[in-house]
């Protein structure tokens, strides 16, 4: 049995995100899993990228946002879920003026798998 109080655990900013880290795979007994709560600021975005082993399982908890997908665009809000396999190019984006927060669990972990995609006209530029 695990307890984790989200108020014990930090913040770590990320490019456009936040994230609270709640169980690493030690106390999943699953190498290779990880959960974290997320948390997309109002008009914030994720930029595209892409994992080559992770699958990332999305579900929304709180607020609006859409995810992109392989060039799908889902508008998600809470009680949905969706799964992002290894190699789909993804972002994230919060157009609303509220905070986007949703659980991310993740499988098949390993370091170094997060590869970000080149700047295109589609994506914009960062400012």
């Amino acid at each position: 049995m695990n307890f984790v109080d989200q108020d014990d655990v930090p913040w770590i900013e990320g490019e456009g995100y936040r994230k609270k880290i709640l169980l690493r795979d030690d106390a999943l007994n699953a190498k290779g899993t990880l959960v974290q709560i997320v948390e997309l600021a109002p008009h914030a975005r994720v930029e595209d990228h892409h994992h080559e082993s992770c699958t990332e399982v999305f579900h929304v908890m709180r607020g609006q946002g859409t995810f992109e997908i392989d060039g799908r665009v889902f508008e998600l809000r809470p009680g949905d879920t969706l799964t992002c396999e290894p190699g789909e190019v993804h972002n994230t984006r919060n157009p609303h003026s509220e905070p986007f927060t949703y659980i991310v669990f993740k499988t098949n972990v390993v370091d170094n798998d997060l590869f970000w995609e080149p700047r295109s006209p589609r994506n914009g530029e960062h400012g």
